[in-house]
């Protein structure tokens, strides 16, 4: 089993500890005898910087293993994480310049005297720029300090939920802002799934597809032999990968030629407030900008404790065709194809 599978958690279980009752985190780490991983990060010696700046923390070789163990464990929750794991996007470090092939060279077999075919090679490239991601959640004190198997393994889904879904609103709106193709889908369902396939299939990438939630279940439920999707996590659709994700806005279907899309997740940050008030809304409208007036809860009033887990990653399209988005999607659930 790998040692720093639970080591994000033993992190957030002592910090929380560590606000309320002021003692060190090195201190926690020993009376609760955490994962050895997890006590070289709450003992390390380090000046500056703290566990809330994910550029900080991954500069510590068992925070970066944690990080990596955490996100591989998401499972299908995030779609962009998964499609990275899988191969099917294309990795490159954070903060490069990335480039994709739009025109490739042609060869030719020609005789003695003959002229040789030479054809044009282009480059559309970006910088893969890094974007920080934030899941906010909130426990009651008394969950996130049990330490019973049942407790960990509650507040450990809820961490993986609040990140996938962060992750796949960053990646995804990103790619999204990026996409030149965007259709307004009809009720023939086959012939808007052609307009993504002309669109973005040049017979040399790896495509695959992501769906938000409700488009999944339409799909799932065709009944015309398509392909064998599911409404959750990774499957296939016209033998293509199929991921779906609550970070797509309802009744949106992507395509994506993973050849020509970078991205890449790097370390996560942990940060703990017990006396702050926050505004219980999926949709905050308390911001610096157009300040609303709103009802907020007081975490020390309530014995609540809010997590945030923020996560470094980068998305890029390499070609603008790179992908294509159908939206407003109202597929019959079952289509006589």
């Amino acid at each position: 089993m790998n040692e720093h599978a639970a080591t994000i958690l033993s992190i957030v279980r002592a910090l929380a500890i560590c606000e309320r009752t002021g003692e060190s985190t090195g201190d926690i780490a020993d009376r609760l005898r955490m994962p050895a991983p997890a006590q070289r990060i709450l003992k390390a010696a380090v000046g500056a910087g703290t566990l809330s700046d994910p550029a900080w923390a991954s500069g510590l070789a068992d925070m970066q293993a944690a990080s990596s163990a955490f996100l591989q464990a998401l499972g299908g929750r995030s779609a962009f994480a998964a499609l990275l794991d899988l191969g099917v996007l294309t990795r490159a470090p954070l903060g490069s310049s990335v480039g994709a092939v739009a025109e490739g060279a042609v060869g030719g077999v020609t005789g003695d005297g003959q002229a040789r075919p030479v054809s044009r090679m282009s480059l559309n490239g970006d910088a893969l720029l890094p974007q920080q991601a934030d899941a906010v959640i909130v426990l009651s004190r008394e969950i996130l300090e049990n330490s019973s198997a049942a407790s960990q393994s509650f507040v450990s889904r809820q961490l993986r939920r609040a990140v996938a879904k962060a992750l796949d609103v960053g990646a995804l709106s990103t790619l999204i802002t990026s996409a030149t193709p965007t259709f307004a889908a009809t009720d023939n369902h086959a012939a808007d799934l052609k307009q993504l396939l002309d669109a973005v299939n040049s017979g040399e990438g790896r495509l695959c597809w992501i769906a938000a939630p409700d488009t999944a279940n339409s799909i799932a439920l065709l009944n015309d032999g398509r392909g064998s999707a599911s409404p959750e996590g990774v499957s296939e659709f016209l033998n293509l990968p199929f991921a779906v994700s609550a970070g797509l806005a309802a009744g949106t279907l992507m395509l994506i030629d993973g050849d020509r899309v970078v991205g890449d997740i790097e370390s996560l940050g942990i940060d703990i407030a017990r006396h702050a008030a926050l505004q219980m809304n999926d949709a905050p409208t308390m911001d610096a900008i157009t300040p609303t007036a709103t009802p907020t809860v007081s975490l020390w009033q309530t014995n609540a404790v809010a997590v945030k887990v923020s996560a470094l990653f980068g998305a890029v399209a390499g070609t603008p065709d790179a992908l294509a988005v159908l939206t407003d999607i109202e597929w019959p659930a079952l289509a006589s194809g």
